[in-house]
């Protein structure tokens, strides 16, 4: 009897050394992706086994990625973009895209800033309603929001200066002050901080010609903010998506491949049940996103 446990034991132990690991980047631990990540999980783990790997964002999985410390990663699209400009990320591939991430131009309602006049009389205030008028400004940015940032006024053609913060505290701090004209952040609306904010703040919009020539990376959108009174605040989004490399061991594709299709099955659910993540509703099972897509098939 001794002996046939032992030999189960060891059996199991076999089973669990060979089978499929995938090691994921995801971000801070009470952040979305961690969240979405451990509810997924919760329902695809038994198709393949599935190690968190806890990061400071899309910046530090990415570096994760591509130094193969990871087997997958949360990324923003814009992201993989600016990336692509100075290296090769061919073999980076989306094996899910995920809900799309708002961009938010925040600033103050009042500027406080004098333009013209003589001695300080017939000064009329600044206003700052749409992301052309940032141009030659200070926009606040931190984390990913930074790279956001560099690629919109990349895109967009407006020149605003993007000053790089240690946390979303301290740009709206910097807001506040005075140091920087508006603050940019990223993430799935609403985004909490920005949602208990009053009439004392305003978000800009960004113009249909700007959308248009941010489409390559971006996708429209629109914000909705009551307490500030911002209703149907035109912006654009990036994409969150669940990247992978491209691996050529039937192993890896193979665990890759069942993941996707347990995603899928479990989409609706994940969906519909009461306490997962809101940004699943998002979640749309034929979107691809708009990097490039991984073609799978599981081995027979």
């Amino acid at each position: 009897m001794r002996n046939l446990f032992t030999a189960l034991i060891l059996t199991a132990a076999a089973t669990t050394a060979s089978a499929q690991q995938l090691q994921v980047a995801t971000g801070s631990a009470v952040g979305t992706y961690s969240t979405m990540f451990k509810q997924l999980s919760g329902r695809c783990g038994n198709a393949v086994a599935l190690v968190e790997i806890n990061s400071t964002g899309s910046q530090d999985n990415m570096e994760r990625l591509v130094g193969n410390q990871v087997n997958a990663a949360f990324v923003q699209s814009d992201v993989l973009y600016l990336r692509a400009r100075t290296e090769d990320l061919s073999n980076i591939k989306t094996l899910i895209a995920l809900h799309p991430e708002q961009v938010h131009l925040l600033a103050r309602a009042s500027s406080g800033i004098k333009t013209g006049g003589t001695m300080g009389i017939g000064a009329k205030e600044v206003v700052f309603n749409d992301l052309r008028d940032l141009a030659g400004r200070r926009v606040g940015a931190a984390g990913g929001s930074t790279v956001t940032a560099q690629v919109v006024r990349l895109q967009s053609e407006v020149p605003f200066n993007v000053v790089p913060l240690a946390s979303e505290a301290a740009v709206r701090k910097a807001l506040d002050d005075g140091v920087i004209d508006a603050g940019l952040f990223v993430g799935g609306a609403p985004l909490p901080f920005i949602a208990a904010l009053g009439a004392e703040y305003k978000l800009l919009s960004i113009a249909p010609a700007t959308v248009e020539k941010l489409k390559g990376v971006y996708r429209p959108a629109r914000l909705n903010y009551s307490k500030m009174g911002a209703a149907g605040v035109a912006t654009v989004s990036t994409d969150a998506l669940f990247v992978t490399r491209q691996y050529k061991t039937q192993r890896m594709t193979d665990g890759l491949a069942k993941l996707r299709q347990c995603a899928f099955a479990e989409l609706d659910d994940l969906k519909e049940t009461t306490g997962t993540h809101p940004a699943w509703q998002a979640i749309e099972a034929g979107n691809k996103g708009k990097w490039a897509w991984y073609d799978l098939a599981t081995s027979k």
